[in-house]
């Protein structure tokens, strides 16, 4: 069989796309107050299907959506696995992504058997987040070809590749930090913007110090993009990398926009579920970035 025409990039893709779904979906399961809909699992109230309830629906779509995504994935190492040309080269990264996998689907039972304790939920949305990177960094790699592409950037395209790499994972920290205001119930502690009760050096004492600390984060994540969008400005790259250069300004600039309107219209479930959707297309596209780059 031709490796460029295996099944290998669609089912990718159609695996990262049901993957943004679970975790966009996971958000609304936690801000329409669904995450103890069904107490128990990997049951439904001790049956296979649930009661026809509203939130226990959204809870049970949720995990509906996660064992699509574990069936997928367990098909995907698969096709790695038993093809000698992928699995040199895709093997360990397969590996990693399984291990968190499974490892997410213990954390996702824990979270509903000890009642939505804040380090659990936190833990399982950046394993969520790891996950989707992992499975990127696979479909990149196919995408590439068997051979793979060298790296063969220049200086400044070769630091704009690490500055994006950076950038993603500063994203993963502010998502760790958003996590906690959502879950800590901190996501109103500062009711204005952009001060925090009129003051712009509030004290970092309890639900207002971890709401703060979330805005902080979000400006340093800011400075940090744009620093990198204005020196690549100078840099002569490949039309692609540039491309998905402007597209994460884009998605910065809609994320800061409906993190504002989180607080103002306070939190709103569409912009709150849109806000964590747009982080994590956000960590794709910088770590696209980066790998391009590093090939530009």
């Amino acid at each position: 069989m031709n490796e460029r025409r295996s099944p290998l990039v669609p089912l990718l893709i159609a695996t990262l796309v049901l993957l943004f779904i679970l975790v966009v979906w996971g958000g609304v399961v936690r801000l329409s107050g669904s995450g103890l809909a069904i107490p128990d699992w990997p049951l439904a109230e001790g049956k296979l299907l649930p009661r026809p309830h509203p939130n226990v629906l959204i809870e049970y779509a949720h995990r509906a959506l996660a064992g699509a995504v574990g069936i997928m994935t367990a098909v995907l190492g698969f096709l790695i696995f038993r093809s000698p040309v992928w699995r040199p080269r895709l093997g360990l990264w397969m590996g990693a992504a399984l291990a968190v996998l499974a490892l997410q689907i213990f954390i996702g039972g824990r979270v509903v058997l000890e009642e939505l304790p804040i380090d659990r939920v936190v833990t399982h949305l950046l394993l969520a987040f790891l996950f989707f990177g992992l499975l990127l960094a696979i479909t990149l790699r196919v995408q590439d070809g068997p051979d793979g592409r060298p790296r063969v950037a220049g200086g400044a395209a070769r630091l704009l590749s690490r500055w994006a790499s950076l950038a993603s994972f500063l994203v993963l920290g502010q998502v760790a930090l958003g996590g906690w205001v959502s879950s800590s119930g901190a996501a109103l502690a500062c009711p204005d913007f952009p001060t925090c009760h009129g003051s712009w050096l509030p004290r970092m004492e309890g639900l207002v110090g971890i709401h703060h600390a979330h805005r902080l984060g979000a400006y340093l994540v800011t400075l940090m993009i744009l620093a990198m969008l204005v020196r690549s400005a100078t840099v002569p790259l490949p039309s692609k990398s540039r491309w998905i250069l402007r597209f994460s300004g884009i998605l910065l600039g809609t994320q800061f926009a409906l993190g504002v309107g989180n607080v103002l219209l306070r939190l709103p479930l569409p912009v709150s579920a849109a806000h964590l959707g747009t982080a994590l297309i956000l960590f794709g596209s910088l770590r696209i970035a980066s790998h391009e780059l590093a090939r530009a």
